[in-house]
C-alpha cells in the first residue's frame, strides 16, 4: 500500500495515500454537487462542435447536475470566457495538449476532476482512399495525430501524410466532407454526422476530465505543503 507521510509539528503520521484521494475525489464533487444543486443552470464552457468528445461528457454532466452547455472553436477561447465570467466553469480534458495554461493560471482553480471513456476514434474517408503510392491529407486535431500511425492499415502504412489542421474531431470530418481533405482523425459521432466511412477503428479511451472556476475572493493558492 502506497503511504503519505504528513510532516506536523513534533510528530510524523502514516496516512493511506489510496484513503486520502479518495477522501480528496469525494470532497471536491459534494462540495460542487451541493453548489449546483443550490444554482440550478450554472454554465459550463467545453470544446464543440456538438458531437466532440468533450461535448458528449459536457452533456453528461449536465443531465445529472441541471447545467447549461456552451460550445466553444477552441479552448483558448473557453478559456477566455471563463476569465470574463461569461462561463462559470470550463470542461477541459487531461488529453488537450494545453491543459497547463488552466492549471497554471493565477486566477483559475482546478475544482474536481473524474474518468470518462471517449466515443470510438479511427481513421475515416468520404469515399474510397485514392490508390497508388502518393501522399495523402489527413485531417486531424494535433493531440489525436498518432491514433493514425496506430491503426492506419498495411496498404496505407507507407504512404507519407500530408497533415491538415483541424481544432476539433468535428471540424477534422467536417474538412474530409467539404474535400479539404482525403482522410480524417475523428470519432463516431464524427462520422455518423458528415456522412463518412470508416477505414479503420480503435475503442476509445478513458481519460481524465477536469473541471475549472475562477478562484474566489481571498482564496489562498495551493502549495505542495498544503492539502487543497
Amino acid at each position: 500500500m502506497a503511504i503519505r507521510t504528513d510532516l506536523t509539528p513534533g510528530s510524523v503520521r502514516a496516512v493511506p495515500l489510496s484513503r486520502t484521494l479518495a477522501s480528496e475525489y469525494a470532497a471536491r464533487w459534494s462540495e460542487l454537487s451541493d453548489r449546483w444543486a443550490a444554482r440550478p443552470g450554472s454554465v459550463l464552457g467545453t470544446l464543440g462542435p456538438e458531437g466532440t468528445s468533450s461535448d458528449l461528457t459536457a452533456r453528461f454532466l449536465a443531465a445529472g447536475h441541471g447545467l447549461s452547455v456552451r460550445l466553444f472553436r477552441t479552448f483558448d477561447e473557453v478559456l477566455d470566457r471563463l476569465l470574463a465570467e461569461e462561463l462559470d466553469f470550463a470542461l477541459v480534458p487531461s488529453a488537450y495538449a494545453g491543459l497547463t495554461r488552466f492549471h497554471w493560471h493565477r486566477d483559475l482553480r482546478l475544482r474536481a476532476f473524474f474518468p470518462r471513456a471517449t466515443p470510438e476514434y479511427g481513421i475515416a474517408a468520404g469515399d474510397r482512399v485514392p490508390p497508388g503510392d502518393g501522399p495523402l491529407s489527413v485531417a486531424a486535431m494535433w493531440e489525436v495525430r498518432r491514433i493514425y500511425a496506430e491503426v492506419v492499415p498495411q496498404a496505407l502504412r507507407d504512404r507519407d501524410v500530408h497533415w491538415v489542421d483541424a481544432s476539433s474531431t468535428q471540424h477534422a470530418a467536417e474538412i474530409v466532407a467539404g474535400g479539404g481533405a482525403r482522410l480524417a482523425v475523428t470519432n463516431a459521432p464524427g462520422v455518423r454526422a458528415h456522412g463518412l466511412r470508416w477505414v479503420a477503428t480503435r475503442p476509445g479511451a478513458e481519460i481524465l476530465w477536469t473541471l475549472f472556476e475562477r478562484s474566489r475572493e481571498h482564496e489562498a493558492p495551493f502549495t505542495a505543503d498544503q492539502q487543497p
